[in-house]
C-alpha cells in the first residue's frame, strides 16, 4: 500500500494491492490520539482480487503523522492481509484551513479564518434553594461540546458558492487546521450562518461567513460518501470520442477525480439567482 498526498485538496490518496482470496477490504487510520477511525467510505468494503484499489481520505488531519491500515478479509470473515503506511501532511507556509464537505467533497475549500473567539461549554444543571441555608444543592452533568462562532473569508464568487453549498447542505462540516491552531480537526453541526460583503455596497466578490456551530462527534464512515466529482455527463461533455479521453488522462481515476471546472454541489439546490 502507498499513500500519496493530493495537492488539490490535500487529501490522501490511498492505493492498495487486493490479495488473492479477498472479499472485502477495510482502510483505516490512527493518528497522535491512538483513536482508530475508518476512512469513510471504507469501512468492509466488498473488493474483487487481484486487482488495484484506490482510495480516498478528505478528512485527513494536517500537520500530525497519520498511520493508515488496509485490512483484507476473505469470504469467511478472517483477516488474510493487513498493510500500513505512515503519511504526514505538512502545514503549509501559508494558513493551511479547510473547510470540509463530507458529502459533496467537490464543496472543500482553503478558506482563511478571522475569528473563532471563544468556545462555550454548556454544563446541564439544577440549582436548588434551600429555606435558611446560604449553600444550594447543585445537581450537574458533565460538560458537553461547546458552541462557537466562526468567521472566514472568501474572495471569489466561486468560493462564496461552495462555501453557501457546503454550510447549506444539512451535513455536518469539517474545520482542518494544523494543530498550532488550537483548532485540529473539528467537527461542526451548522445551526445559522450570515454571508456579509466586505466591501459594503461594493461590486467585489470578497465575502465574509460568520457560522453559529456546535461541535460534535465524526459523523459514522459509513454516512455521507463522497463520490467521484466527475459524472458520466460531465465526461460525455469534456472528451468529444474516447480516444480523446485516454489520450488526456493516464487513467478512469484521473477521469473521476479531475477537479478542474468543477462546480459547487447542492443536495438541496438554492433558487437560482438568473430567473
Amino acid at each position: 500500500m502507498t499513500a500519496d498526498i493530493e495537492s488539490t485538496l490535500r487529501d490522501v490518496r490511498l492505493t492498495y494491492s487486493v490479495p488473492a482470496g479477498a472479499a472485502t477490504v477495510r482502510f483505516s487510520r490512527t493518528g497522535p490520539s491512538g483513536v482508530s477511525a475508518d476512512v469513510r467510505g471504507w469501512s468492509n468494503r466488498p473488493a474483487t482480487p487481484n486487482t488495484t484499489v484506490a482510495a480516498r481520505d478528505f478528512e485527513a488531519p494536517i500537520g500530525v503523522a497519520i498511520t493508515y491500515t488496509a485490512q483484507t478479509m476473505d469470504a469467511t470473515g478472517a483477516v488474510i492481509d493487513t498493510e500500513t503506511v505512515t503519511v504526514t501532511i505538512p502545514a503549509a507556509d501559508c494558513p493551511d484551513m479547510w473547510l470540509t464537505d463530507l458529502a459533496r467533497s467537490q464543496n472543500t475549500m482553503r478558506i482563511l479564518i478571522e475569528s473563532l473567539p471563544e468556545l462555550d461549554y454548556p454544563v446541564p444543571n439544577s440549582v436548588h434553594e434551600i429555606i435558611t441555608r446560604r449553600a444550594p444543592i447543585v445537581s450537574s452533568d458533565i460538560a458537553h461540546t461547546p458552541a462557537f462562532e466562526l468567521s472566514f473569508l472568501t474572495d471569489t464568487l466561486d468560493q462564496r458558492d461552495r462555501a453557501t453549498a457546503a454550510l447549506g447542505n444539512g451535513v455536518p462540516v469539517l474545520l482542518r487546521t494544523p494543530p498550532e491552531d488550537g483548532i485540529g480537526n473539528l467537527y461542526m453541526a451548522v445551526l445559522a450562518f450570515k454571508e456579509q460583503r466586505i466591501v459594503t455596497g461594493g461590486t467585489e466578490p470578497a465575502r465574509r461567513f460568520v457560522v453559529s456551530a456546535r461541535q460534535v462527534e465524526r459523523p459514522d464512515p459509513a454516512l455521507y460518501v463522497p463520490g467521484a466529482p466527475t459524472t458520466y455527463d460531465e465526461v460525455k461533455a469534456r472528451f468529444a470520442t474516447y480516444q480523446d479521453m485516454r489520450d488526456q488522462r493516464a487513467n478512469y481515476d484521473a477521469v473521476l477525480y479531475d477537479w478542474t471546472g468543477e462546480q459547487p454541489s447542492d443536495i438541496v439546490p438554492w433558487p437560482p439567482d438568473d430567473v
